[in-house]
């Protein structure tokens, strides 16, 4: 994953809420959710990979301005 991937994977992360930051620790990024939790960008990107979060903010655009 390129940083350009990271920065639009994580970006769309926090608006999906699904994220709120990030730390490095011991060289391994770390994402943390709204509760706190850590957990390892790796881990985060196979469960939400970019296409998906793509994906995602496109359909709760959808409910949020549904086609008159």
């Amino acid at each position: 994953m390129t940083n350009h991937e990271f920065t639009q994977s994580f970006n769309l992360a926090k608006a999906l809420d699904l994220v709120v930051s990030s730390r490095i620790i011991n060289g391994v990024l770390y994402v943390y959710n709204t509760a706190g939790q850590a957990r390892p960008w790796e881990s985060f990107a196979s469960e939400f990979p970019l296409e998906r979060l793509q994906a995602m903010v496109a359909r709760s655009q959808l409910r949020q301005n549904p086609a008159n």
